[in-house]
């Protein structure tokens, strides 16, 4: 059965929860999902076109162990140095009752970051101090945890550059994060709740002067609860959650492709992110929110036979490289349910610094233009 395991790490007298991992679409969905004419490891084609002209940032979530203030900035350098090309966008996972200013765990982590070159991607565990364990959506929207986002919300707006913000990511999943869909009642209502909390959250942050922070929506690939292309009728569909163009500035999707952790056939990353099992998420994006920008929020491979890693990660690039909506992506560079590493493999790493060496992937993060994007952060 597919599963997530949450990951604790001590900050002090706090737990930083840095999220699950699941495969993109699933055990049931990956035995769904074909796999390309060429065999396992191969990609299916892209759709027809150019490398887009739009700079693409890289992304890298670098692993638990490095993710502290003493070992943030070095590992960012290694990172860079290993695939050739410093990441521009480098994910860390925090819960709300964390302390973000200067003097505190999290907010170290995160100016250090940001004294790297790298812009901050930060997932948001949406629970703090005295959070109910059960209705943590209706507690979001009654206003309980108000002081808490309103604290952060100034934290944030003290931290140099843009702090790209994911709250409650993977919303429409079914692995016991207690703000999915799933534990806030099960049915329509419970995407309506979560909606509802996150233009509370993002209003919050607005009053509190955090103009620097860009909100990212991220749910997971597909529809975990059919693994087919269930869309709009299900009440699980991922659009249903969607708070509104004008409080999101980027929307994506995260995936996973490891048929050995999980069972099921190979995805290549076209499969795993657009195809039927996925619900033709990657589609459904570009076409029902024209001119938000798509960054894939989280996305990895394992090994499988031979080469097939490297196969993967040369074909992940290339199709997100001519589509002309994907901005940007990060890798979840750690071993954990399977080795997601870029360096699992010399193959595999050989081919991520193939993908770097494309002069379009750029090392700084900036709003892109007005008149190509309709980004709700967007500063007159």
């Amino acid at each position: 059965m597919r599963r997530a395991i949450a990951r604790l790490l001590p900050l002090a007298s706090v737990s930083l929860l840095t999220g699950f991992l699941v495969l993109g679409t699933g055990c049931a969905a990956a035995a769904a999902a074909p796999t390309s004419p060429e065999g396992p490891g191969t990609t299916a084609p892209s759709q027809p076109g150019e490398v887009s002209p739009r700079p693409f940032w890289q992304g890298a979530f670098l692993g638990d162990a490095v993710s502290s203030p003493e070992k943030i900035g070095g590992a960012i350098r290694d990172f860079g140095s290993m695939v050739g090309k410093q990441p521009a966008l480098v994910k860390t996972f925090h819960p709300v009752s964390c302390d973000f200013s200067s003097a505190g765990w999290c907010g170290r982590v995160l100016r250090e970051v940001a004294r790297s070159g790298a812009t901050n991607y930060v997932a948001l565990d949406l629970r703090w101090g005295g959070a109910p364990s059960a209705g943590l959506l209706d507690a979001v929207v009654a206003g309980r945890g108000d002081a808490e986002f309103a604290r952060i919300a100034r934290q944030l707006a003290t931290v140099d550059g843009t702090v790209l913000l994911e709250p409650a990511w993977e919303m429409n999943g079914n692995w016991s994060f207690v703000w999915q869909g799933v534990e806030n009642g099960g049915d329509h209502s419970a995407p309506e709740k979560y909606a509802a909390a996150w233009r509370r959250i993002v209003e919050i942050f607005r009053r509190e002067g955090a103009r620097n922070v860009r909100w990212v929506f991220n749910p997971n690939v597909g529809n975990p609860l059919t693994h087919r292309d269930t869309g709009a009728s299900h009440w699980n569909w991922y659009g249903h959650y969607y708070p509104g163009d004008a409080y999101v500035d980027y929307v994506g999707a995260h995936g996973f492709n490891a048929p050995k952790v999980w069972g099921g056939a190979w995805q290549d990353f076209d499969q795993m992110v657009d195809g039927a099992a996925a619900d033709h998420m990657l589609s459904d994006l570009a076409a029902r929110y024209p001119g938000k920008p798509i960054i894939i929020g989280e996305f990895a491979s394992d090994e499988g036979s031979g080469d097939a890693k490297a196969r993967w990660i040369r074909g992940a690039f290339e199709r997100m490289r001519r589509h002309p909506a994907v901005v940007g992506a990060v890798w979840f560079h750690m071993d954990k349910e399977a080795d997601w590493r870029v360096n699992s493999s010399s193959a595999a790493l050989a081919a991520y610094r193939d993908a770097m060496r494309d002069p379009g992937i750029v090392t700084a993060y900036a709003d892109p233009a007005p008149s190509a994007v309709r980004l709700a952060s967007r500063i007159p």
